[in-house]
């Protein structure tokens, strides 16, 4: 006794399969809201940059400014002005004590 066996003859798939295009498709659609997501964040960051980078360059200009006036008031010239003012004058005489 012959035992014959067909078998059937089954093409293979040709290209992808809908799962695997279906797959990708999904992939691109989440890869393009996380680009979506990034671009509003540095955007978000930039402005917050710019307004950080304009506060700095405003309190070094008030830091200057106010170390000129230190240096100006500071001054012998000033003090010595200030201190006539005030009533104080130079000494007459050094005395010295031990």
């Amino acid at each position: 006794m012959t035992i014959i066996k067909k078998f059937e003859t089954v093409e293979p798939n040709k290209g992808f399969g809908k799962k695997y295009i279906t797959v990708a498709g999904a992939f691109l659609f989440i890869l393009m809201l996380a680009q979506v997501w990034a671009s509003n964040n540095v955007i978000t960051y930039g402005e917050k940059l710019e307004r950080l980078s304009v506060l700095s360059r405003s309190l070094n200009l008030e830091n200057q400014l106010l170390e000129q006036e230190i240096a100006k008031n500071e001054s012998l010239v000033n003090i010595a002005s200030q201190s006539a003012k005030l009533g104080f004058s130079e000494p007459e005489s050094i005395q010295y004590i031990r």
